[in-house]
């Protein structure tokens, strides 16, 4: 099981996005996506993976380059299969892969107009509303920017892992931490509580939290409602309101703020950009 530090991840996620308005992801080694920013794709990438025929086309592209990646633990830049490009940087250290950090989705500027015309041409307004805008408005960079990207992502890789924000595993007690908060999702859990639980004095709770977590004990809890809530708005056809409850809080108002400052969108767009089809 791979352990992130989310407070610190989200931070250069965050700035890696406002340098290079390229989304970034971070997946385990076995292709788990584990932390993203912003929340939602580019919206052409959206709109096609709807539809299930496509969706399947983009995760076998994925995982395609991925295995490429992991066999030679280097980086892979790649033009998918409808033209757009896409970067893979391992993350690894003497005991091999530990995930990846990927960045992509947009056009090299040398061949912007002559894809965009071939997309035209492959998908339909009447199959894809809204989808002729979404082509318009896939970014382009240049060669020497993409370059600029791919060696800014190897230094973080490099600095995250230095810096111990990705690591193979939970420490013993941080994994019974997560059950305890699994199993009490719709409570106000505080820090009182984790010390009852496992017999555990604050010093050395707050020891813990700043050796594993990144942030402070009440910050991770309400990191992994959070993570829990989003699964529930993937998986499941409950309000958000209802979500909110579940989760533990009982003032929708401040489960709002707090998602989409965690997430950088509200509750409903991220239903809508990650919705999985329930069977």
């Amino acid at each position: 099981m791979l352990h992130i530090n989310q407070a610190n991840l989200y931070k250069i996620f965050r700035d890696f996005y406002t340098l290079t308005n390229m989304r970034v992801v971070l997946f385990s080694k076995e292709q788990e996506q584990l932390m993203e920013y912003p929340s939602t794709r580019h919206n052409f990438c959206d709109l096609i993976c709807k539809n299930e025929m496509w969706a399947k086309r983009c995760e076998e592209c994925d995982r395609r380059n991925v295995e490429i990646c992991s066999r030679g633990e280097k980086t892979v830049r790649y033009s998918c299969h409808l033209g757009l490009w896409e970067c893979i940087v391992p993350i690894y250290d003497g005991n091999g892969i530990l995930g990846y950090v990927m960045f992509g989705q947009v056009l090299s500027d040398g061949e912007e107009t002559r894809i965009k015309e071939d997309l035209n041409r492959r998908f339909s307004e009447e199959e894809f509303p809204g989808i002729s805008e979404a082509i318009g408005k896939i970014p382009a960079k240049s060669k020497a920017e993409l370059d600029a990207c791919i060696t800014v992502l190897q230094s973080l890789a490099a600095y995250m892992l230095s810096n111990q924000w990705v690591t193979p595993q939970k420490s013993e007690f941080i994994r019974h931490m997560d059950k305890f908060i699994e199993k009490n999702l719709e409570k106000a859990i505080g820090v009182e509580d984790i010390c009852a639980e496992f017999h555990i004095r604050r010093t050395r709770l707050y020891s813990v939290a700043k050796a594993y977590l990144g942030c402070s004990i009440a910050e991770y809890i309400r990191r992994q409602k959070i993570q829990h809530a989003c699964r529930l708005l993937r998986e499941t056809d409950a309000s958000v309101n209802h979500i909110a409850y579940q989760v533990g809080f009982c003032d929708y108002g401040h489960f709002s703020r707090v998602f989409r400052e965690m997430q950088g969108v509200t509750a409903t767009k991220y239903r809508k950009s990650h919705r999985t089809k329930l069977k």
